[in-house]
């Protein structure tokens, strides 16, 4: 049951009516021995029940002899009386009445039990029954017997007959009391012998349960006690692994327990001891290793105690600061400022240290004879078991030599940015005669190329009427070459442009810059019938007007090489490629064979030649340099005769994003 347990205060969370019941219900050595004396209380009360009922029993007996014994007295009294009431001894009849209503009691007694004579007695056994029927028939006879005797009419029969009759009726009354007197006292003697013998069976059985009370106390109390005595002094004695043994739920269950809980404990501390011996040798060999540790550390160790002064020193620090160990003790470690670091460096050491946390740092400090060096400087509090602080440790190394290291690096970091911003100053002035070179250039050949397209279209206008076509086909040819090469100069400039430009980001609708790319196409070239798709929502964050151009050059392919196609097909949008977000322009136009793609985004690449498709290989050039200067990449995917895909990103992910294509035609 669980709630028979060895302490009923480990049931406390479940409840104060456990607690109680589990008390009511341990079998304590009180409650044992209330038993005990309770059940020997009731055995007494089964004897004292037993004679009581057999002195009951016996004083009912008697009781009913003597009142058979009355009805031999009362017959006579009654004869004597109505004698003398005869004779004319006496005219008063009230003696005779009186033993006849005491007659009629005690045959009333006999008859249905009840008390008499102050004893309480039982009906008579039924074996009686006939003899009581027959007295009390005798007794009516005498009554009438009585009244006739005394009453005046006396039936035709004189007083002497009356008076005869009268003593035959008491007679029989008489022996029939003495039959039923001699049956009671035989009935009185078994009763007498069958109590003596349920005596004698209930002191056997007291006995038996008193032999048996003292073993149980033998067994469950003595005895247990004699163990748990016997095991303590062996316990005692040295036996470290003795137990009583013994178990139950009473105080001395409780108390073996206890002692074999203790004993276990005991054992356990004297290992756990003899383990702490071992461990504290062991500690006190690792303390030996650690002072020699400490002793030869290649660093300068010092202890300090609360109230700033030194206790310890190892023998670096007196290498190092040149002063020895008894020089130090008992001194504060204020010898060793150089009078060079603020004050208020040493005031926020002594903050930090006192507040309980580490200081690291670098301090110059001065040797005994006036020398000065770098030290790297470690301090700990070390605190006791109520947190207050009672030592210092310091551990200091000499970085003089690393500072004098830095010190030759900052100098040469200093003369190399020197070098690096003149070098940078010749370079910028460079850039700047190259680029003043480059716009040179162009406007030195511009000017040539708008004399010879000038002068080609002069000739080309005199030289209408002229039979000669082959002049013609020539100046046709040079004016498209002058503006070929007038295209090429431009585009290299706008190529040029774009290396030197700086970035400046800002939020950028990109699904807003291509539709507006497409209807200066779609108003560029009315007849082309091109189904546009654009993704809402494409946003980003670059530089406007370089992206302008990277668009307006992919879009412009597009447009370009699906010029031989009946429905060109042109897509603006977005997708996951290998976990970035990566925007695309697909068409179904010409395409190109991947084999030569790594040379698709080179400077006057071309895939296709110009009777084809015109242009001048530079703006997927400018893409690729665009897309770059915004810490992205560009690719692209084409199968021939099925139109080409431009992927590109950004080194920035895209505000937003929508989903839903608007389809328009164009």
């Amino acid at each position: 049951m669980s709630l028979l347990v060895q302490d009923c205060s480990a049931l406390s969370g479940q409840g104060l009516s456990r607690v109680l019941l589990c008390r009511f219900l341990r079998p304590t050595l009180g409650k044992k021995f209330f038993l005990i004396f309770a059940f020997l209380a009731l055995t007494g009360l089964a004897n004292w029940h037993l004679v009581d009922t057999a002195m009951s029993n016996t004083r009912g007996m008697a009781a009913v002899i003597n009142v058979t014994g009355s009805l031999r007295w009362l017959s006579q009294r009654i004869h004597a009386e109505s004698a003398r009431f005869v004779h004319g001894d006496t005219r008063d009849r009230g003696p005779i009445d009186a033993y006849l209503a005491r007659l009629d009691e005690a045959i009333r007694s006999l008859e249905y039990g009840g008390r008499t004579q102050g004893v309480e007695i039982a009906a008579l056994p039924d074996t009686l029954a006939a003899d009581i029927a027959l007295i009390g028939q005798t007794a009516t006879n005498l009554r009438r017997l009585t009244d006739l005797t005394l009453s005046e009419e006396t039936g035709g029969k004189d007083a002497r007959t009356l008076l005869n009759e009268l003593y035959q009726a008491g007679t029989s009354i008489l022996e029939r009391a003495d039959a039923i007197a001699a049956s009671l006292t035989l009935e009185s003697d078994k009763a007498e012998q069958q109590a003596r013998e349920n005596l004698v069976k209930l002191g056997l059985l007291d006995l038996l349960l008193l032999i048996t009370v003292l073993l149980a106390i033998r067994l469950r109390i003595v005895g247990p006690l004699r163990q748990l005595a016997s095991v303590s002094a062996s316990f005692a004695g040295g036996q470290r692994d003795v137990r009583s043994g013994f178990r139950s739920l009473d105080e001395i269950g409780q108390l073996a327990s206890a002692f074999d809980g203790m004993a276990d404990q005991i054992e356990l501390d004297f290992r756990q001891l003899a383990a702490d011996a071992e461990e504290l040798e062991k500690r006190e060999e690792g303390l030996r290793k650690f002072s020699l540790a400490v002793e030869h550390s290649p660093a300068s160790v010092v202890i300090v105690d609360a109230e700033g002064k030194i206790e310890y020193v190892n023998a670096k620090f007196s290498e190092t600061t040149g002063y020895a160990r008894e020089e130090v003790i008992g001194r504060p470690p204020a010898i060793l400022r150089s009078g060079q670091a603020p004050e208020a460096v040493f005031d926020e050491i002594w903050r930090s240290l006192l507040s309980g946390r580490q200081w690291c740092g670098e301090l110059l400090s001065r040797k005994k004879h006036g020398e000065l060096f770098w030290e790297s400087v470690s301090i700990s509090p070390l605190q006791d078991e109520q947190n207050r602080i009672t030592h210092f440790v310091g551990v200091n190394k000499d970085v003089t030599d690393r500072k004098q290291a830095e010190a030759e690096i900052v100098r040469q970091n200093a003369a190399l940015e020197h070098r690096v911003a003149e070098r940078t100053r010749q370079l910028s002035e460079s850039n700047r005669e190259l680029e003043s070179f480059s716009y040179s250039v162009a406007h030195d050949l511009r000017a040539p190329l708008r004399g010879i397209n000038g002068f080609a279209s002069l000739m080309e206008e005199n030289c209408k009427s002229c039979a000669k076509a082959e002049s013609l086909d020539y100046l046709a040819r040079i004016r498209g070459a002058t503006l070929r090469m007038g295209n090429l100069i431009d585009d290299l400039l706008d190529l040029s442009r774009v290396a030197r430009r700086d970035i400046r980001r800002e939020p950028i609708d990109l699904s807003m810059m291509a539709r507006s790319i497409f209807d200066d196409l779609a108003h560029a070239h009315p007849s082309r019938q091109v189904q546009v798709s654009i993704e809402d929502g494409l946003r980003v964050d670059g530089d406007a007007t370089l992206l302008h151009d990277a668009l307006e050059n992919l879009l412009g392919n597009a447009w370009k090489f699906t010029a031989k196609r009946d429905m060109a097909h042109i897509a603006v949008g977005c997708r996951e490629v290998s976990g970035e977000r990566a925007y695309f322009v697909r068409d179904n136009g010409a395409g190109f064979d991947m084999k030569y793609a790594d040379k698709l985004f080179g400077a006057f690449q071309r895939l296709h030649g110009p009777q084809e498709f015109e242009g001048s290989g530079i703006g997927l050039a400018m893409v690729r340099r665009i897309v770059a200067l915004h810490a992205g990449r560009v690719w692209a995917e084409s199968v021939p005769g099925e139109g080409a895909t431009f992927y590109f990103t950004f080194g920035t992910r895209p505000s937003d994003q929508g989903q839903d294509p608007a389809i328009r035609r164009i």
